[in-house]
Order: structure tokens, then sequence, then C-alpha cells
């Protein structure tokens, strides 16, 4: 008895709708083909550069495209739909398969950052507002750079614990600079000169 019920769900043929749609540098014809259980392409006559069909939709509302742009020939396209039962539209539901799992990956290691200033620097610290007016600077290891608002200014140096070692370049000139931070990078007070001499001008900053 099982056997002769598979046998004949098996054999139940699937009513089968078909549909036309054309395009004669009409831009974009479309077809509203119902409720189906399935509709796909059935045949393509293509009419020209850019022209092309398509059907989309879902089991309750399915559609057929011609799209023809231009004056080349009529694009001419054809789908088929199937209906799996005995009732009107495709009642049968479809079923989105399974999401996978999600795929599960190691956390990775902390990388540690070299910090060659005691109690640590951020990777930017500041504004300060200096005598050559707001400056901010960033740190990759102790490598530091920065900018500053008066006639273009930027620094770049070198910092020791405290002590930031470098030189600063303007629009109108370029030269050597020492900058020692409080603890707490707070604040600092500085020294600068022109070309290769010794700092020897003050330049200060607090936060």
């Amino acid at each position: 008895m099982a056997l002769a019920l598979w046998a004949g769900a098996v054999s139940a043929t699937p009513r089968i709708t078909s549909y036309n749609a054309e395009c004669h540098a009409c831009g974009e014809k479309r077809v509203q083909m119902g409720s189906h259980s399935f509709c796909a392409l059935s045949y393509v006559h293509s009419g020209g550069f850019n022209s092309y069909c398509a059907v989309g939709g879902s089991p309750k509302s399915w559609f057929l495209i011609a799209k023809d742009p231009d004056a080349g020939e009529t694009q001419a396209c054809g789908a088929v739909c199937m209906d799996l039962d005995d009732s009107a539209g495709g009642a049968d539901p479809v079923v989105a398969p399974p999401s996978p799992p999600p795929v599960s990956r190691p956390t990775p290691a902390p990388v540690d950052r070299p910090d060659p200033a005691p109690g640590g620097v951020p990777d930017t610290f500041g504004p300060y507002q200096s005598t050559f007016g707001t400056l901010t600077m960033q740190r990759s290891g102790n490598r530091v750079t920065g900018t500053y608002t008066h006639k273009g200014g930027r620094v770049e140096g070198s910092l020791s614990g405290n002590t930031l070692t470098g030189r600063w370049t303007q629009t109108n000139g370029e030269g050597r600079m020492v900058f020692r931070f409080n603890p707490d990078f707070s604040g600092f007070t500085g020294m600068w000169s022109y070309g290769d001499a010794a700092p020897n001008q003050e330049w200060n900053g607090r936060r």
C-alpha cells in the first residue's frame, strides 16, 4: 500500500502555462504571470544591443520582462510556469534551504606594541595649545609625527622616555626642536632653533 501511494504521487503531471512578451524599441514591457509554483524562460529572441529577457517574482506573483531600448529587431521572450498540484496558482510553498552553521574562527592573540614612554602614550596625543598654535601628534613605536597651525607647521622626531627630539618645518623655514613632556603628557616645555643650530628659543604647550 505504501509503495502504491508513493508511485501515484510521483506520476502526478504538473500543469504548465506559457506566456509571451514582445518589445520593439518600447523600453520595457512587463507581463504579469500570476501565481505559480515555478516559472522560467523558455525562449529568447534577441532584439539587439542592450536588449534582454528576464523572469522574476515569487510563487505568489511572477512576471516576464522583455526589454529593448534600441530600434533594432523585436525583442521576443517566452516563459513557462508550472503548478505542482491541482490547486489554482501554485499552492506549494517555496522553502528556502537551511543556512549553513556559523564557522567558528579562533580569536587572534593580542599583539604587543612597543611603548617606550613611562606610563604609556596613546597613538594620538594632544591637541596642545602651544607657542606656535594648536599642535597634535601621532606615535608609531617611538616615531612621532605631528602638525601645528602656525604657517603649515609639521614636526617629526624620536621619543625616548618623555623627551621628543626632532625637526620642525614651516612654509618659511625649518630647524631643530626638543620637547620634554610632563609625566602624564598633559603638556611640555621645549626649545627650538633654525637650521642645525642647537635649540635655544622657547616652545611650550599644554592641553
